[in-house]
């Protein structure tokens, strides 16, 4: 299961904020009160087209509520363990690789003190770089 690199909790789901520019109808009751002025009550909204969306999404801890800087490319082998985000500081790096809880890691990233971390996958591989490098 996926971890979050700030509060070091398992998670299995990420909260996603993303806006859309949408053409909607919205049903209302319009009333006039006493001062005559209007008032509108909403009843529904429909969309009927999504026009277009702005920005990226944005993804964040579920228990903490830090935003994890991932790209929706990047969400699902976060969410599978195939790519990990780890604190420099809880790694031993050497070159392009990173030693971490007993298994090694292609650096594939660095943002500030964050290292994205793929798996390798060949355990062959794994093992002669662990040996060798770690």
């Amino acid at each position: 299961m996926a971890f979050c690199p700030f509060c070091k909790q398992e998670i299995n789901e990420v909260t996603a904020v993303y806006r859309e520019v949408r053409h909607v109808e919205v049903t209302a009751k319009v009333r006039l009160d006493r001062n005559h002025n209007l008032s509108y009550n909403e009843e529904g909204v429909e969309t009927l087209e999504v026009l277009g969306a702005e920005g990226d999404e944005e993804y964040s801890c579920p228990k903490c509520g830090e935003t994890l800087p991932l790209n929706s490319e990047e969400l699902e082998p976060f969410l599978e363990e195939k790519l990990l985000l780890v604190k420099e500081s809880e790694v031993k790096v050497k070159d392009d690789f990173a030693h971490f809880k007993g298994k090694v890691y292609k650096i594939r990233d660095r943002l500030e003190d964050l290292l994205f971390l793929e798996v390798l996958s060949d355990e062959v591989v794994e093992a002669i770089l662990a040996a060798n490098l770690f």
